[in-house]
């Protein structure tokens, strides 16, 4: 495509649409505009920072036109933070948005389908403080521990004091441990300078429950840890589990093989739908409880189990989807690769009596090897961001269930996925769930039925 902008032009651009990050979209020339902080329905005057072959992105000068559903952003650090996109945009209208950017990656991978079927966001009443678990950073600043976030596009420290989205006792919690910190002599840990103690702090709060369990991600041992964490769970005392993680490079994960409980109990345990789920540390269980409860609900709807199903619920995590559907179905196989998950798993299984449950602890295509001999009705599905990708879908159309459940994390994969399974299925329903409240981020449930 020829290029009609270069860089540092100052253009006019009318924001058409919301891109998967939240930033606006408008075209200049056919050419796709990507514009932080504008929204759809407004006019901007921008400056363009980056030019590919495809799009360009921009910044905005001044807005000419603005957005009826532009609104204040609750958070003082949020234009530099990275952890939210779209707090300037009205939150009802967002849940519009996030359905658009389902059927926008729809458009883009099924070419063929009947939008009807992409129903109305499910959102929340209350969409504040609703993150159940927080991985932050720690850093030293003029002389004082503070906890924060990265920048957006950077790894910039920000500090925060307290965060709209995440539960208040974390906020209180990360306070807590800052000002420990101080009093005990014990730093944050600077990746530049490699001097320090602590570099993150994972806490974790069972909403509804109100157990707490802190890991702190350290690259050497720690000489007064125990008296740190003895102190901090006098002043919190809902803290039941306390971890240390020996981790210098926690670019991939925090949690290694150098995990070790210093305090109180392996599990904290959460409720849900009258279910009881232990969670370890590395255990992965939605960040958002209200949601989750949604989310899972509608999953074991539009399934359809009965009483003579055989079902795989895949990428199971600690298997809340097996726990809600266990009663309605013959014979569920959970399957989980992380071993703290499959663990945590089995522990809320049998803690519930439920005794029709089989945790695979297994990739999904090396499980469904080993049930080759096996008849599958229905599967259900929770993958990670990337999606089921081509050797996951093979595996799915050598077995055929009558019904696919696809709870999704992401438009692009997903529409992706349904762009192959749609040869072998029949896409039914998309139904997008609100579970990270002003971010981007679309979660969806989608019901597949074979052809």
């Amino acid at each position: 495509m020829q290029q009609n902008v270069k860089l540092d032009d100052i253009i006019e651009v009318d924001i058409k649409r919301m891109g998967i990050n939240g930033e606006g979209i408008g075209y200049h020339e056919r050419l796709a505009i990507f514009i932080d902080q504008a929204l759809p329905g407004e006019t901007v005057k921008v400056q363009i920072k980056e030019v590919f072959p495809n799009r360009a992105t921009a910044k905005v000068v001044e807005t000419l036109k603005k957005s009826k559903q532009r609104i204040i952003p609750f958070c003082p650090v949020y234009d530099l933070c990275g952890g939210c996109q779209v707090q300037h945009f009205n939150y009802v209208a967002m849940l519009g948005q996030k359905k658009d950017i389902l059927s926008k990656a729809l458009d883009r991978y099924m070419k063929k389908y009947d939008k009807s079927l992409i129903k109305e966001t499910i959102g929340m009443d209350n969409p504040m403080h609703y993150r159940n678990k927080a991985s932050l950073p720690l850093r030293k600043i003029n002389g004082k521990n503070r906890f924060g976030m990265y920048a957006r596009n950077s790894n910039q420290f920000i500090p925060i004091e307290d965060c709209g989205i995440q539960h208040k006792k974390i906020n209180e919690i990360f306070t807590t441990i800052t000002l420990l910190m101080d009093k005990l002599g014990i730093d944050a840990y600077d990746p530049k300078t490699k001097k320090g103690d602590i570099s993150h702090a994972v806490v974790r709060i069972t909403e509804n429950l109100e157990e707490v369990q802190v890991s702190f991600i350290i690259p050497k041992k720690v000489n007064k840890m125990i008296e740190f964490v003895n102190e901090l769970v006098v002043h919190h005392p809902e803290i039941l589990s306390v971890y240390d993680v020996i981790n210098s490079e926690v670019k991939q994960s925090f949690f290694t093989n150098k995990t070790k409980l210093i305090y109180g109990k392996e599990t904290v345990d959460e409720s849900l739908s009258g279910f009881k789920f232990s969670l370890k540390p590395d255990a992965f269980f939605q960040l958002n409880t209200t949601q989750a409860d949604k989310f899972y609900k509608k999953m074991v709807e539009l399934s359809e189990v009965s009483e003579n199903d055989i079902v795989i619920d895949a990428y199971a995590g600690s298997a809340p989807i097996s726990h809600y559907i266990a009663d309605k179905a013959k014979k569920v196989y959970a399957i989980e690769i992380n071993k703290d998950a499959a663990t945590s798993a089995k522990i809320s299984l049998n803690n519930n009596n439920i005794r029709n449950v089989e945790v695979i602890q297994s990739d999904f295509e090396e499980a469904l090897n080993k049930l080759k001999n096996q008849t599958i009705d229905i599967m259900l599905f929770d993958p990670p961001r990337s999606g089921l990708g081509e050797s996951t879908i093979d595996t799915i159309l050598k077995f055929k269930p009558k019904r696919l459940v696809y709870g999704s994390c992401n438009p692009s994969t997903l529409a992706k996925d349904l762009s192959q399974l749609s040869k072998s299925y029949i896409v039914k329903e998309i139904i997008p769930i609100d579970m990270f409240p002003y971010t981007s981020l679309v979660e969806s449930v989608s019901l597949l039925i074979l052809k």
